[in-house]
């Protein structure tokens, strides 16, 4: 997104249309709870015994196991979860990635507002 400085005739009007989305962004973020940074993946696995199903049948393997995966002090950082845990941790990352954009959001508006103070001040 290019942002310009808006002419001294725009700018409160568009000033009060950022404060106003600002607002909105502030809304938006007092509604996401957990949160949570990484991946999440399903696993199957075989289990190295000859006799077993897995060894031959792909869809015999056991599982499936959940395993997080994240980068903790510069190291990546892996952890099992069971079923329901897993359940919450997809949620809390959807909200984790959500956080973001939002924040990416209100980063925009609030130099569009500035922008607009300042040609308003100018």
């Amino acid at each position: 997104m290019r942002l310009s400085r808006p002419s001294p005739e725009d700018a409160p009007q568009l000033r009060i249309q950022a404060r106003q989305r600002i607002a909105q962004l502030r809304d938006e973020l007092a509604q996401v709870d957990y949160i949570c940074a990484g991946t999440l993946q399903h696993r199957t696995r075989i289990c190295g015994k000859p006799g077993c199903r897995c060894a031959h049948d792909p869809a015999a393997r056991h599982g499936p196991y959940y395993e997080w995966g994240r980068l903790e002090q510069g190291r990546l950082v892996h952890s099992k979860l069971s079923r329901d845990e897993a359940r919450r941790f997809i949620h809390a990352m959807r909200q984790y990635r959500r956080l973001k954009r939002l924040l990416s959001k209100w980063q925009q508006v609030s130099v569009q507002a500035m922008l607009a103070e300042s040609a308003e001040k100018a």
